[in-house]
């Protein structure tokens, strides 16, 4: 008897792939890569994608966090550049400038880090009302800065920002009415519950835009009508951190000079 042998044709090590399998595998690959940057990419809008998922009471707890967080942990922050020197703290009706520990809202966030932020209203470009908008980056950019700066040297002008900064801005709530920044002057005439606000319980004029950390405001309130007509009043209470240890030190050692 013979026996045939099945004969299988060997495969060669050191083939390799084919052109259609290059096809195919480069295909799925630019598939993962258009899809994992349309995520990174639309990250840094969930707030303005959130206008349309959720419900009005999501945003005013967001809006309350963000503004509460970031002046729990608002550092005094001065700054020196090519026009002179300056401190990163502004706020007038419509805006409000500071810098922060706390990165919440902001595009790029780590775990420790200093963010300088712009939050400011304008007319709303899809709905009737104010619109406000939240701009913070890590460390001090120059276009914030030249913000800053413009809006404190010209307080007879109205906030003025680049196409740099609307792009950099990210939604907060749209559809606001009568809405504003202002100084608390004092807190015991300010009738929360029911919207109502005393005579000078507030700080009026061109003077609230320009400080120092000497006379940052003790309390801020942020007013705005929603988009179901209710007054809404958010006292914002300001906690600057304690003088740095070096700035004692120095004033220690002029003392025993003395």
């Amino acid at each position: 008897m013979i026996l045939k042998k099945n004969i299988l044709p060997r495969r060669n090590d050191n083939a390799g792939f084919t052109l259609i399998e290059m096809i195919i595998a480069m295909t799925i690959l630019a598939l993962v890569v258009t899809v994992l940057y349309l995520a990174f990419s639309s990250a840094g809008r969930i707030w303005s994608k959130q206008q349309v998922k959720g419900g009005q009471g999501e945003h005013e707890v967001a809006l309350t966090r963000l503004l509460h967080d970031d002046l729990q942990h608002l550092v005094p922050y001065s700054f020196s550049w090519e026009k002179g020197e300056g401190f990163f703290f502004a706020l007038g009706p419509r805006v409000l400038f500071y810098a922060t520990t706390s990165g919440y809202g902001a595009r790029q966030r780590r775990a420790e880090g200093l963010y300088f932020a712009c939050c400011y209203l304008k007319e709303s470009e899809d709905k009737e009302g104010l619109a406000l908008y939240l701009v913070k980056e890590m460390g001090p950019k120059k276009i914030l800065v030249e913000a800053l700066w413009d809006f404190i040297k010209s307080p007879e002008k109205e906030l003025a920002l680049g196409s740099e900064i609307s792009e950099a801005s990210l939604l907060v709530m749209d559809g606001l009415g009568e809405a504003s920044f202002a100084v608390v002057a004092d807190p015991e005439r300010l009738n929360l519950p029911e919207g109502e606000i005393a005579e000078e319980a507030l700080v009026e004029g061109d003077n609230i835009r320009n400080y120092s950390r000497k006379n940052l405001p003790r309390n801020i309130l942020f007013r705005y009508r929603n988009t179901t007509g209710k007054q809404r009043n958010l006292l914002l209470n300001l906690e600057p951190p304690p003088e740095l240890p070096q700035k004692k030190e120095k004033n220690k050692n002029e003392k025993k000079k003395e």
